[in-house]
């Protein structure tokens, strides 16, 4: 997928999956048709719609930066990548996709499977903090504050191609509501 993806857009990638599989199927191919890998070519195909999917749910996201920090300093499922690269540049992603993007073995690696597991648990250590201030902020309402205090955790991806990985803690002051 990747060697895919250097070279094709994720459009091309599906319709080129899609003219394999249609190959597969169309009997006057003979054994050019049993050639094709055809759970292989299914497989990218899939992986291909997905990651297609995630990038138009991305680009339909007109959220604000400021509003994409409030909104994933209590959000477990999600990160934040900031890829200057990448339109729009601050990108909020599943783990899963954030592990496929920017692994952290093989060649393509910018950052180690350690670094890895404390990007998350940086991640998961100020999520647990901000909903229990969250939560007691909600329930006391004894400074009559308006906002409670966060930290979101952003992955930054230097602009130099090859450069580690790194991230930041930002101060993230999110509305409560009464």
């Amino acid at each position: 997928m990747a060697a895919l993806g250097s070279s094709l857009s994720l459009q091309q990638i599906c319709r080129a999956a899609d003219g394999l599989l249609h190959l597969a199927d169309d009997p006057s191919q003979g054994s050019a048709a049993r050639q094709v890998p055809v759970v292989d070519v299914q497989a990218v195909q899939e992986r291909a719609l997905n990651l297609l999917d995630w990038q138009e749910l991305e680009d339909g996201d007109d959220r604000s930066d400021n509003q994409k920090l409030i909104d994933n300093a209590t959000d477990p499922d999600t990160v934040l990548v900031r890829d200057p690269s990448a339109t729009p540049e601050l990108q909020e992603i599943g783990i899963l996709e954030l592990l496929q993007r920017y692994p952290c073995r093989g060649n393509d690696a910018r950052w180690s499977p350690d670094d890895a597991i404390a990007f998350l648990e940086t991640k998961a250590r100020w999520l647990d903090a901000a909903l229990e201030t969250w939560e007691a902020d909600g329930e006391a309402m004894a400074d009559d504050s308006d906002v409670s205090e966060a930290k979101a955790v952003v992955l930054v991806v230097p602009e130099k191609p090859g450069q580690a990985l790194l991230s930041e803690v930002l101060d993230v002051l999110i509305p409560v509501e009464e």
